[in-house]
Parts: structure tokens; C-alpha cells; sequence
């Protein structure tokens, strides 16, 4: 089967150059795709390409994805014009305030931008080195998506079936009722029984509509909206043999089947 759920979670890392890039995505239920992207400052680029990804491959879920990108042996970088400048304006500071005070090392450098540890430059390679690491770590989400997936399917298969073998109950206990009817009902009166209660027509809708459902299940794209839609009709045709039904035995078997319908479009919720 191809049904994927939306629930799961998954990490990938990878080395680059003298950084460690590590990425988690997070997925939970939602009706439509929503993806956030949270990066380093400075790595908007990745944002993007991470957002692309994620939107391209998954087609439905609240997703959440993390980048850190660590420096395992970062390199101190020192801004010496914004240092020079800084001592410069201090001292015209100390000499208009007329104060004694000397301008320490220490001072200096725990001002804004002095120093810094450089961070990975967007070079092509870096960009490539984060596709393959997003792509793993998508790949693995959606095989745990599989997974889920694989359980609600086990579920929804259950559910048609007790549809389609209460739907043929139904059908036999209309012909032996209709059989016991026409013993003792006048020609007139069982054309009127006959015409209030046929449900053949309804019978045949709800074998098309799990039929129907059985090869949506099949299909390699997101269904969940899709089998939603053929739960509701379903139900429709429930609503109505329950409605033109004259018997308890009948009664039963729709109550059986509106649970099984309620179960299946609580667990459609689950599925892109």
C-alpha cells in the first residue's frame, strides 16, 4: 500500500569541512502543508532550500525542521579596523569627559563584532553537502510515515470489509423479507412494499463507493482529503437503507456499518 501518515520524527548529520550540521524535522496531523524552517542567523539560503525540499517530497503535515551547524574547531577572527576605530573614539571620549581611565584589552575585545568565529561560507559545496544531509533526513521521515501509514491501512481494510460483509447480510435478509411479504401481501400492496423499500440501488452505490476506496488506498498519492470524501458517501448510503429499512436485522447491520464509516474517517485525519 502507499498511504503515508503525518506523525513522526527524524535526525540526520553530517560533517562539512571543520562543521557539524545536524538536522531534526518534526511532523504532526494538520489539513494542508505548513512547513517551518528554523537556521542559524545567517543561513537564510538554507532556510529556503530546506523549505523547498520538505514541500516537494511531503505533501501534507505541520512540519518543523531544525538546522544547528556547529564549529568543531572554529577559527577566531579578529576585526582590526572596527578594534583601531573603537580605541580611537574611546580615547576622544576619555580626553572631552576629561576622565584618567586607560582603555584595557579586555574592554576592547568584548566590544561588538572585535572578534569573531567564522562560520561555514554558502559555497556551492556547503549547499550541496546540505541537500544530501535534508534529503536524508526527509528520506527517513517519510519511511517512519510509512510505517504509520502501513497501521492505519491495516485499520481502514478492516473497516471496508465489515462494510462489505454487513452491505451483503443486508441484501439477503431484503430478499427473505420480501419473499415472506409477497406470501401475504396482496399483488397491490407488495408493488407499494416494494417501491418503499428498495434499496438495491443504494446496495450497488456502496459496493462502488469500497471498491472505490480499496483503489485509492492502492494509489502512490496523498489520499487522505480524498478517502474523507469517500467515507462521507458512504455514509450517505447508509443514512438512506436505514431509512427505507423496514427490518431490525437490517437496522443492525447499519449500525455496524456507520461505526466502521466513523472509525475510518477518524483515521483518514491521519493520513497525507
Amino acid at each position: 500500500n502507499m498511504l503515508r501518515g503525518m506523525t513522526g520524527f527524524a535526525q540526520a548529520s553530517c560533517r562539512f569541512k571543520d562543521a557539524q550540521l545536524n538536522l531534526e524535522i518534526r511532523s504532526l496531523n494538520h489539513r494542508y502543508i505548513e512547513c517551518l524552517v528554523y537556521c542559524p542567523d545567517g543561513f537564510g539560503l538554507a532556510e529556503d532550500l530546506i523549505k523547498g525540499l520538505l514541500k516537494d517530497r511531503i505533501k501534507r503535515g505541520r512540519l518543523s525542521a531544525t538546522l544547528s551547524v556547529s564549529n568543531l574547531h572554529p577559527k577566531v577572527a579578529v576585526d582590526y579596523e572596527l578594534a583601531a576605530n573603537y580605541v580611537k573614539t574611546l580615547k576622544q571620549l576619555n580626553q572631552r569627559l576629561k576622565l584618567e581611565n586607560n582603555i584595557s584589552l579586555s574592554q576592547v575585545i568584548s566590544l561588538e563584532g572585535v572578534l569573531r568565529t567564522e562560520k561555514p561560507k554558502l559555497t556551492a559545496e556547503f549547499i550541496r553537502t546540505l541537500k544530501s544531509l535534508a534529503n536524508k533526513a526527509v528520506s527517513k521521515l517519510i519511511a517512519i510515515r510509512k510505517q504509520e501509514g502501513d497501521a492505519v491501512t491495516r485499520d481502514l481494510l478492516r473497516c471496508i470489509n465489515i462494510i462489505k460483509s454487513e452491505a451483503e447480510k443486508i441484501s439477503v435478509s431484503i430478499r427473505e423479507l420480501s419473499q415472506k411479504k409477497k406470501a401475504v401481501l396482496s399483488e397491490d400492496e407488495y408493488g407499494v412494499f416494494l417501491k418503499s423499500t428498495d434499496i438495491n440501488e443504494e446496495l450497488s452505490r456502496l459496493s462502488y463507493h469500497t471498491k472505490n476506496f480499496l483503489a485509492v488506498i492502492k494509489k502512490e498519492s496523498a489520499a487522505g482529503k480524498e478517502l474523507d470524501f469517500i467515507g462521507q458517501e458512504i455514509q450517505r448510503e447508509a443514512n438512506t437503507i436505514s431509512a427505507k429499512a423496514q427490518s431490525a436485522q437490517v437496522s443492525s447491520s447499519v449500525v455496524k456499518i456507520k461505526s466502521a464509516i466513523d472509525q475510518i474517517r477518524e483515521q483518514v485525519q491521519n493520513v497525507e
